[in-house]
């Protein structure tokens, strides 16, 4: 009986050694990224993001309480184009900013916040992001979010069919390299 509490032991020990060298694998082939059987991408607490209409890597938050995804963005300003509703707005954060981008506001929602009164109105707008070997499109909010650690929050919109998420476990996936 001994024995065999040993050999697990060692087992989980080895097992867990060996995850954390593949999630932590400096390359990108393949073989680094971690997916289930059925096809979804293993996500942690916490990744990596291009954000790929602006080919910028930053760090992600995973948040299963959140609904929709949300980008940290500044100098945002609503106008009409064509008859539609448009937003241009600069995305920033750590004192780095884009480039004015222009987007179709796909709707505008209100956001309820348990630290804040009252609720904000906020922008949305569809942008690709690739996160591991994966790469979607996805709805974001717009909100200047300097004053958080994180410049990209990715909700439950953006795991839907896509993603799971092992709140236990940081950077899952490789770091995106920026394209040239």
């Amino acid at each position: 009986m001994k024995h065999r509490i040993a050999a697990f032991l060692i087992f989980l020990v080895m097992g867990s050694i060996s995850v954390a060298f593949a999630a932590s694998s400096p390359d990108n082939s393949p073989d680094s990224y971690e997916h289930l059987p059925d096809g979804k991408l293993v996500m942690g607490e916490k990744e990596w993001v291009r954000v790929d209409e602006i080919n910028v890597v930053a760090k992600a938050r995973v948040d299963t309480g959140a609904t929709t995804s949300s980008i940290s963005a500044i100098d945002i300003e609503e106008f009409e184009r064509d008859g539609e509703e448009w937003v241009r707005f600069r995305l920033a954060h750590d004192d780095k900013q884009t480039d004015l981008m222009e987007l179709p506001v796909i709707r505008t929602v209100r956001i309820i916040q348990s630290s804040a009164e009252g609720y904000d109105r906020r922008y949305v707008v569809e942008m690709p992001i690739t996160i591991g070997d994966v790469t979607e499109t996805t709805e974001f909010t717009l909100r200047d979010r300097h004053h958080l650690n994180f410049p990209v929050l990715l909700g439950r919109t953006y795991l839907k069919d896509v993603a799971v998420v092992d709140v236990s476990r940081k950077y899952v996936q490789p770091k995106p390299e920026i394209l040239k």
